[in-house]
């Protein structure tokens, strides 16, 4: 006879089947536990996307805002952005013109403010949110309510300028130092190769000697006894020399008198437009063809063939070398030449910019020996502003020890051979991009300032 009281009594002490129950469960639980990771994954993916296409956009709006304007700059920074994140409809909202504003970076306090000019750095705001109407959707967590996440990335990046491309020794290969030099406090002398340095020179606290590895530092067994300050100054670090891909830029500039773009190229800081050069106002230039001045059988150039506050191209002879006329006083202006360029004793430049096309090794040289008097690049004012003289080649230079170098810039595509007056240099920056061979017996002093008119670039860092 069927009995319900045993049955139930059955159906209750049964085990078979319940495994299956809480494999149910299991199964539910990790679902929900995978739906989460998807979901977050994708979360950071997109997050990671957008952050990408935020700094990708703020290098583009910097690095062309002085060629193209600020309005330029952004419109390109935007289509950079679009090309760095998802071929989505969000695309085109996650980053737009009105989430990129120049401004000015405090280091210090951390904090941007925008500001159209002077600038020195750019935010961009960028995200998928409600408010942008193109939220990250959800794929496992809409089931729990969660349709959208709202993902929101700021970047601010800034421009600067190394200390050592303004003022020092700086070279793509070697450098080479001699001996019983002194170096003034805050001077760099830097090599992307390495650096030789012989004994008996002084570096004082705050001087700056670095290449990218100093296993690449040639100096003897006695090198750090013998060279006071060196172990203190020895820094590694890499600069990408990009001035030197300039000098064409520069060249260009001069010959079409642009002198908006020239100063630009050499705004005297990085929080200021104003470029130096003010000496340039004329914007007609001047053509010179020189030839042999009698009784010489050599292409000779006075001021008097120049016209100041102007850009004066000078075209060579046959002979292909120009001559500075020994003694002369070249101020206010700037030459633009395809000869190579021979400066003469007692010849004064300051105030004006001195550039060859010329590719020789030695496309700028002064001569040997002090018969005539010393050559001054630059004037001896105490490292005032101004009155610095730039000489800038596709060539090489080559100097002797009858010079003396104040507030002035050597920027050359080869190689530099420098030798100078004892005492006679007082803010000086050398720029090659080949090597750099330095005499012995010069004592370096360091200006730190009056160094405005150098031509530079900005680089540029993440500072947000």
């Amino acid at each position: 006879m069927f009995s319900l009281r045993k049955s139930h009594s059955r159906f209750r002490s049964e085990t078979e089947g319940s495994m299956t129950v809480y494999g149910i469960f299991i199964f539910l639980t990790m679902g929900c536990l995978v739906g989460l990771t998807l979901d977050v994954a994708n979360a950071y993916k997109a997050r990671s996307e957008i952050q990408v296409a935020a700094d990708a956009a703020a290098h583009a709006a910097l690095l062309l805002r002085l060629k193209e304007g600020n309005n330029a700059a952004i419109s390109k920074a935007v289509a950079v952005a679009n090309h760095n994140l998802s071929l989505t409809k969000a695309a085109s909202t996650t980053i737009t013109a009105s989430d990129i504003t120049f401004g000015q970076w405090d280091r210090d306090t951390r904090h941007f403010t925008p500001h159209a000019t002077p600038v020195n750095a750019v935010r961009v705001m960028a995200g998928r949110t409600h408010d942008r109407n193109n939220s990250l959707g959800t794929i496992f967590l809409g089931m729990s309510g969660l349709d959208a996440w709202d993902i929101n990335v700021a970047t601010v990046m800034e421009t600067y300028r190394p200390p050592c491309l303004r003022e020092g020794f700086v070279a793509d290969q070697v450098v080479d130092i001699q001996s019983n030099n002194r170096f003034g406090a805050g001077f760099c002398v830097h090599s992307n190769d390495s650096i030789k340095i012989n004994q008996n020179n002084v570096f004082e606290a705050g001087t700056i000697v670095s290449m990218p590895s100093l296993d690449d530092l040639q100096v003897s067994a006695s090198g750090f006894v013998k060279n006071d300050g060196l172990v203190d100054a020895l820094r590694e670090s890499f600069y990408k020399i990009r001035i030197i891909n300039r000098i064409t830029d520069i060249n260009d500039a001069l010959r079409s008198a642009n002198f908006t773009k020239l100063r630009e190229m050499t705004a005297k800081t990085e929080t200021s437009m104003t470029g130096g050069i003010q000496y340039l106002t004329n914007s007609t230039t001047h053509s010179v063809d020189v030839g042999a001045k009698a009784g010489s059988g050599k292409d000779v150039l006075s001021p008097a063939d120049l016209n100041a506050n102007a850009v004066n191209i000078v075209s060579c002879s046959s002979k292909g070398r120009l001559d500075l006329e020994p003694g002369a006083v070249f101020s206010n202006l700037a030459i633009l030449t395809d000869c190579a360029v021979d400066v003469r004793p007692g010849v004064t430049l300051k105030n004006m910019i001195l550039s060859t096309t010329s590719t020789d090794t030695y496309s700028i040289q002064t001569p040997s020996g002090n018969s005539g008097g010393s050559i001054n690049f630059g004037d001896d004012d105490g490292c005032e502003e101004g009155g610095g003289a730039h000489l800038v080649t596709l060539g090489g230079i080559k100097t002797a020890a009858n010079l003396n170098v104040y507030g002035s810039q050597f920027l050359a595509a080869k190689d530099i051979q420098f030798a100078a007056n004892a005492d006679g240099l007082e803010g000086i920056s050398l720029i090659s991009g080949g090597k750099i061979d330095s005499t012995s017996n010069i004592d370096v002093g360091f200006c730190g300032t009056g160094m405005g008119d150098n031509f530079e670039i900005d680089y540029f860092r993440l500072a947000l």
